[in-house]
């Protein structure tokens, strides 16, 4: 596995900044989740303007571009507006394409209160089966991340099901499944190998799954370590992308201290022998066969006769017959 960080934990920071700090502090990628500030990517001039020197940067540093963040969603019910969502889903695949840029992330999104799940599902998975010849032509997958009024794994299940092509696949946030108390020995092997990329993040939850608070990896209840467990049995090798948001909460710590401890972290977990998780008792038919019998050998024993106290052996005593006078 290889392990990145979004720009949602720097938002401040420029993209020579990010790639730098990624390449001095062991990072294997990036995804781009705005940058100074500016969550619209194709409006990034540095991005839009220059996308070959942006390649030659992350070239040069040997760090992946890995993925592009945006903030559409596919939920509207009306024909028009969902055409506007597209369209824009579009323009962010499109810069991806020129940056070399192999995944585009979405979120499934909110529900409205007068829609059904089930029904809003299916409106959405038609939505990205209409995107997929633009992905084969782009050469960019979608990544649909469960969260807002699709939290479980059940939900980006029948999504990627759905749409059943190699050109949509599930970007799994497990924090976000903790909102409906869903741990990761449910989500994981759900999912399986429509698994493409992993939202990495911890916090602190109550037993309603309500969100009480972002904390360092390994300190909060996303069981970080489990998750890496259940992917390594999934043979997965893709990314374990870091999410920090700071832009939304700018009271968390500062990216300058935590990403040099995530990369620690992570790195230590990835290093660390791997635990067999399985539930093989033994071969069940191997024959049972019983005890071959021995015959216990006999002590040998000294069968000389006992000498008296002169140390003579005493001799057998003869009769002589008598004989008549």
């Amino acid at each position: 596995m290889k392990i990145g960080f979004s720009t949602l934990a720097c938002p401040g920071w420029d993209l020579e900044r990010v790639v730098s700090f990624a390449a001095e502090h062991g990072f294997d990628g990036v995804e781009l989740r705005g940058l100074r500030g500016e969550l619209d990517l194709p409006l990034v001039p540095t991005l839009s303007r220059d996308p070959v020197g942006v390649k030659r940067l992350f070239r040069d540093r040997k760090i992946e571009c890995v993925s592009l963040g945006t903030s559409v969603t596919l939920t509207a019910r009306g024909a028009k507006e969902l055409a506007n969502q597209q369209a824009a889903l579009v323009e962010v695949m499109e810069l991806a394409s020129a940056l070399g840029c192999p995944n585009v992330r979405l979120f499934l999104g909110d529900i409205e209160a007068t829609d059904t799940p089930s029904v809003a599902l299916t409106r959405i998975s038609s939505a990205l089966a209409a995107l997929v010849p633009v992905a084969i032509r782009l050469d960019v997958r979608l990544l649909i991340e469960n969260g807002g009024g699709f939290p479980s794994s059940r939900d980006i299940w029948f999504v990627v099901d759905s749409v059943s092509h190699p050109m949509v696949q599930a970007c799994w946030n497990q924090c976000n499944a903790l909102t409906v108390c869903e741990r990761a020995t449910n989500s994981i092997p759900c999912l399986g190998t429509k698994i493409e990329m992993v939202h990495v993040c911890d916090a602190d939850f109550d037993d309603e799954g309500v969100l009480l608070g972002y904390r360092p990896l390994g300190q909060g209840g996303a069981e970080v370590g489990r998750q890496i467990e259940l992917l390594r049995g999934l043979m997965y090798q893709g990314y374990l992308m870091f999410e920090w948001p700071k832009l939304w909460v700018p009271s968390l710590g500062n990216p300058e201290n935590v990403l040099p401890q995530v990369a620690t972290f992570l790195r230590e977990l990835l290093d660390a022998k791997q635990v067999v998780l399985s539930a093989y008792k033994g071969d069940k038919k191997v024959p049972r066969l019983a005890r071959p019998v021995t015959t216990p050998t006999p002590t040998p024993t000294d069968s000389s006769p006992p000498s008296d106290a002169t140390g003579a052996t005493p001799t057998a005593a003869t009769s002589t017959p008598a004989t008549g006078a």
